[in-house]
């Protein structure tokens, strides 16, 4: 590949994700420190770092532009591997069928699904650039994706199909695409939530209900409110690293995890939860100033969508550790331990380092 491509890779946008895996680390550490089924959690996290670094580095190299291409193989793929979990994956909830495991790994196909999703509606949405999609492409766009959402919500995962949706809409906005109809396709979802709720897995719907009624179920809100205390004890300045009492102490349960918030915002305080926040900031910053600076449409849709696949997943996992959203399982990005999400999430920069590098023509 040329040397000039490799000037244009945003070096800056590579460090500030290398700099939130190494906060993670450090977090995942301190959240399992004292349990030995959990001793080696941040080395593997810190592997599946490497690697993902690794994979950015390879999808980076690739042109988009040839991705875009292959739009419908992507698609089918996508489809693919939903179908795939729902008939042979497994978990350790009930019947749910999230996850496949591959020599004692657990990856959650659902997320790599979204990352080609992204890629194939890119296409799918650009082909008629400049000129914005129309009515024929928004129809067909929101069925695409509507039966990729639905697999998921079928395994049941309610809160990763939502991700969907949004990463959906998102890319609907960057389009161009005339608000009227996103606003009919809103009404029409507003209009379909009761059969939304009449079709939801008992375990979502006691979700929700829990959150409406804390006391209906007070053992499913133990966790909630241990989060809650965590993050108010934590103050201004927090009880210093690896010494927070909610964590240390084991009250607070998968706090390597879903409550990994919980846990900095009681070790480092106010200040370092939000020292964390603002460099989420300058992440999402570059990744829309590269989108911005995209040579074409396609570029642009791929790295909203990648924008929105790492905001909504921290706006979710913030919003359920404050407990103003019912509980959900989508993790901190970089952050929270899971392998396989953070290699995902790199694959997903990798594709955004891909159109920064492109963003000027070659001179010869």
């Amino acid at each position: 590949m040329s040397r000039s491509r490799w000037e244009h890779f945003d070096w800056g946008l590579l460090a500030i994700a290398v700099l939130l895996s190494i906060v993670g680390l450090a977090m995942i550490y301190s959240a399992t420190l004292g349990s030995e089924d959990l001793a080696g959690t941040w080395r593997r996290q810190a592997i599946y770092a490497a690697i993902g670094v690794g994979l950015l580095f390879s999808i980076a190299s690739i042109d988009y532009r040839l991705l875009e291409s292959l739009e419908w193989p992507l698609y089918f793929v996508t489809l693919g591997l939903l179908v795939f979990t729902l008939l042979f994956g497994s978990s350790e909830i009930g019947e749910v069928r999230r996850f496949i495991y591959i020599g004692g790994t657990s990856i959650q196909p659902a997320f790599p699904a979204l990352i080609l999703l992204i890629v194939s509606q890119a296409g799918f949405l650009a082909r008629n650039a400049p000129s914005p999609p129309g009515l024929g492409e928004f129809l067909g766009s929101m069925a695409l994706t509507g039966l990729a959402a639905f697999l998921v919500f079928t395994q049941p995962n309610l809160s990763t199909a939502t991700l969907y949706v949004a990463t959906w809409v998102t890319m609907i906005f960057t389009s161009g695409m005339h608000f009227g109809y996103l606003a009919g396709a809103g009404a029409l979802g507003l209009i379909a939530l009761p059969i939304v709720w009449a079709n939801m897995d008992p375990y979502m719907q006691s979700r929700v209900q829990n959150f409406l009624d804390p006391s209906r179920d007070t053992g499913a809100y133990y966790n909630v409110e241990q989060a809650l205390i965590s993050i108010g004890s934590g103050g201004l300045l927090g009880k210093g690293f690896a010494t927070g009492t909610q964590s240390q102490l084991h009250f607070l349960r998968v706090r390597h995890t879903d409550f990994i918030f919980s846990v900095i915002c009681e070790e480092l305080g106010f200040v370092g939860a939000g020292l964390i926040l603002l460099i989420f900031g300058l992440l999402l910053w570059r990744i829309l100033r590269i989108a911005g600076n995209a040579e074409d449409m396609t570029g642009r849709l791929i790295t909203a969508g990648v924008a929105t696949y790492i905001f909504y997943q921290l706006l979710i996992n913030i919003g359920m550790n404050l407990n103003v959203i019912p509980v959900a399982g989508l993790p901190m990005p970089f952050i929270s331990s899971g392998g396989s999400a953070l290699v995902v999430t790199f694959l997903g920069l990798g594709l955004v380092e891909s159109v920064a590098m492109r963003q000027r023509r070659l001179e010869f």
